[in-house]
């Protein structure tokens, strides 16, 4: 058999190529079309996601298009309104001209009115884009408002509602199962809320027993009930999570062989906790040698040492929960001065708005229906700003 006839045309380029080059080429080839698979499945998950986005548009124009259009029909309403009572009191003030044969007066009148409607129409468009403006500063101040009291909620305590949660035993529950994944757990509800197994290479090597209490102030009783259910579930350490503490106590501190801690600084003292269990176990002490070890570690833990690593972290995140409080407060400070000019701003224009109206009723001969109505008691847009 001749090279000639050896030869495949490459499927990529269209190149006669040896069946190596053939073979290569075919991969290539593969690999291309695999590639545009992957592309195309990639562009029909986009459109997907701009479908759900176009959907969610559509649906906030249509509020926002609902709520303009009551607007504008209440304002055709009031337009209608003052549109009558000006007609009656052009008509009566008409008549009375007309007898005094004023009609020379009359036709400079409505020069001058035609004069000041198209004043008033320039005020007209300045007052539109005004509110816009006024829109559009009442969308930045919800979303500032929803965002500023959502974290004030979160900061008013110093603590997110994530840790502040631990209080609740369930919570605590998931997050120590998140934190020792290979543990085993007991959810009790009685003499010890909480009981933690601590595995290692497969076997149980000690256990640490916690107490929940979410109170208005501390009691002793709290320690003496988690002392209680360290003996009863024979465990090696017993752990007190509470918000509230003695006086001049904050945080974290050690009584009767307790670890009374805040929510703040459970996954610190959780983990030197289980640590301590798994380096005395590796030693392989004696029961009687094993508790003196116990006793070893809560000296320590108990000392100024740890005590003052363990209070110096969370006053640290306090400390930085405050900085963003400051931080989120001096945004509000800022939103609400622009918000204040575009209100200052408005309210000109209406001044101007109805110091015209009152002019053009006095002197104008045409129907003054293209009038604004009186905006004197304010804008629906800044009421409901003012109440936030």
């Amino acid at each position: 058999m001749s090279i000639a006839t050896q030869l495949k045309k490459c499927p990529v380029c269209g190149k006669n190529l040896t069946n190596e080059e053939y073979d290569k080429a075919l991969g290539i080839w593969d690999t291309k079309h695999e590639q545009i698979k992957h592309l195309q499945t990639e562009q029909e998950n986009l459109k997907r996601q701009a479908a759900n986005l176009k959907k969610k548009e559509a649906e906030t124009r249509r509020s926002a298009k609902a709520a303009i259009a009551t607007q504008k029909r209440e304002a055709t309403l009031r337009l209608r309104q003052q549109r009558e009572i000006d007609k009656e009191t052009f008509k009566h003030k008409l008549e009375s001209q007309t007898a005094k044969g004023v009609a020379k007066g009359i036709a400079k009148q409505s020069r001058d009115f035609k004069k000041k409607e198209l004043e008033l129409d320039r005020t007209k468009t300045k007052m539109d884009q005004t509110e816009k403006r006024l829109k559009s500063a009442l969308v930045q101040k919800e979303k500032g408002d929803e965002e500023i009291r959502r974290l004030k909620e979160q900061l008013e305590k110093g603590i997110t509602p994530q840790i502040e949660g631990l209080l609740e035993e369930d919570k605590l529950l998931a997050k120590l199962k998140e934190l020792f994944p290979n543990d085993e757990f007991e959810h009790t509800g009685k003499g010890g809320d909480i009981i933690q197994t601590v595995i290692e290479q497969g076997n149980s090597i000690g256990k640490i027993v916690y107490e929940c209490k979410k109170t208005k102030s501390f009691s002793q009783n709290y320690i003496k009930q988690t002392s209680d259910a360290r003996e009863l579930r024979k465990a090696d350490f017993a752990v007190l999570v509470t918000n509230a503490f003695p006086s001049k106590q904050q945080f974290y501190f050690v009584s009767k062989t307790v670890f009374v801690i805040s929510p703040v600084s459970v996954e610190a003292v959780t983990y030197t906790l289980r640590e301590s269990i798994v380096k005395i176990s590796m030693l392989q002490l004696s029961n009687a040698a094993k508790e003196k070890a116990v006793n070893e570690v809560y000296k320590y833990l108990a000392g100024n040492e740890y005590t003052n690593k363990i209070n110096l972290m969370a006053s640290q995140l306090i400390g930085l929960a405050d900085d963003l409080k400051s931080e989120m407060n001096s945004h509000h400070l800022t939103w609400r001065k622009r918000y204040n000019a575009y209100q200052g701003l408005y309210l000109d224009l209406g001044a101007i708005d109805t110091k015209l109206k009152g002019l053009l009723a006095l002197s104008s001969p045409q129907d003054p229906a293209r009038l604004l109505p009186d905006q004197r008691k304010g804008y629906p847009l800044i009421e409901g700003l003012e109440k936030r």
